[in-house]
């Protein structure tokens, strides 16, 4: 991509600056609290990290559809190959969902709470979207290594 254009690395750093300065805060500030397993607050503040990884989640897809589109202004894009890619993805998200269709139903135990097993579903799909991804993109580099060889 164009180095004038390469603000990506800018941001990346910088999320990864704030990422080290709420690393090392939690580390050394709440990993000196003692936990109150009593009142249901195993790691106190421990939310300050997950939420910033759920920013960092979404920052990530953000950026990703941005560069996308930024990029296909730049060099153009063919609509149809980019239409098959948003339907190859489409298919890959409803696949991994009815994988982990029965997930969502499981609930699970934490403690002495009983949770429902919506975030296990969700986590389960997200593993098998990783899975098919990873499979779709083996079978794609196998077939196009095979598909070179014989075409020689």
């Amino acid at each position: 991509m164009n180095s004038k254009l390469n603000i990506s690395r800018w941001v990346f750093l910088a999320l990864a600056a704030v990422t080290v300065i709420i690393a090392v805060m939690y580390y050394l500030v709440v990993g000196t609290i003692k936990p109150d397993f009593e009142q249901g607050l195993p790691t106190p503040k421990a939310d300050l990290f997950l939420n910033w990884g759920y920013i960092l989640i979404i920052l990530g897809i953000v950026i990703a559809l941005i560069s996308v589109c930024v990029t296909a202004a730049i060099k153009g894009v063919n609509g149809k190959t980019l239409l098959v890619a948003v339907i190859a993805f489409a298919i890959i998200a409803v696949v991994a969902y009815f994988m982990s269709k029965a997930a969502f139903d499981i609930p699970y135990q934490a403690g002495d709470k009983l949770y429902s097993g919506k975030t296990h579903g969700w986590v389960e799909m997200g593993l098998n979207f990783f899975y098919v991804t990873l499979a779709v993109a083996i079978i794609s580099i196998l077939f196009s290594v095979i598909y070179k060889a014989v075409k020689k």
